[in-house]
C-alpha cells in the first residue's frame, strides 16, 4: 500500500508536464497561393492517429491587392494508414479534407467558397514542449 501511496506522490509532485507538438507545413489552392503552418498535438487511437492545433494560412500569390493577407484557423485531421480525413475551421469558413496518406498529405480541400481545392502538406517530427508550468522543456 505504501508503494502505490509513493508512485502517486512521485506523479502528483511532477513541476512540468511534457506534451507533443507536431509542425505542420503546406501550401492549398491551384496555383498554391496559400501557406499554410501550424502547431498540432497528437493522440493515438486505434485506427492510426488524431492531430488538431491552430493554424495560420498566410497568402503568398502574386494577386495580393492589400498586402499579405494573414487567417488563423483549427486543423482537425483523422490519420490512418492509407487515408487522412479532416476540417479547417477558420472565421469565415469551415473546411473538410480528404487526402491520401503518405509521407505528405496531398488531397482536396471543400469549403463554402470553393470545392475541390488542392491541399498538400506534411506533419513533421514531434517536439517537446513544456505544458502548464510556465517552464522551458529540461534537457
Amino acid at each position: 500500500m505504501r508503494a502505490i501511496a509513493s508512485v502517486i506522490l512521485v506523479f502528483t509532485g511532477t513541476p512540468m508536464a511534457l506534451a507533443q507538438s507536431y509542425s505542420a507545413n503546406g501550401q492549398i489552392g491551384y496555383l498554391q497561393e496559400w501557406q499554410i503552418k501550424g502547431s498540432l498535438a497528437k493522440t493515438t487511437t486505434r485506427t492510426g492517429a488524431d492531430y488538431s492545433g491552430p493554424v495560420t494560412l498566410r497568402h503568398v500569390g502574386l494577386c495580393s491587392v492589400n498586402g499579405v493577407e494573414e487567417k488563423p484557423g483549427v486543423m482537425q485531421l483523422k490519420v490512418s494508414s492509407s487515408r487522412l480525413e479532416g476540417t479547417l475551421a477558420m472565421d469565415d469558413d469551415s473546411c473538410h479534407i480528404v487526402a491520401s496518406a503518405s509521407s505528405s498529405y496531398s488531397g482536396l480541400l471543400s469549403c463554402r467558397n470553393g470545392q475541390g481545392v488542392p491541399i498538400s502538406f506534411s506533419i513533421g517530427e514531434a517536439v517537446s514542449v513544456a505544458k502548464d508550468s510556465g517552464q522551458p522543456p529540461t534537457k
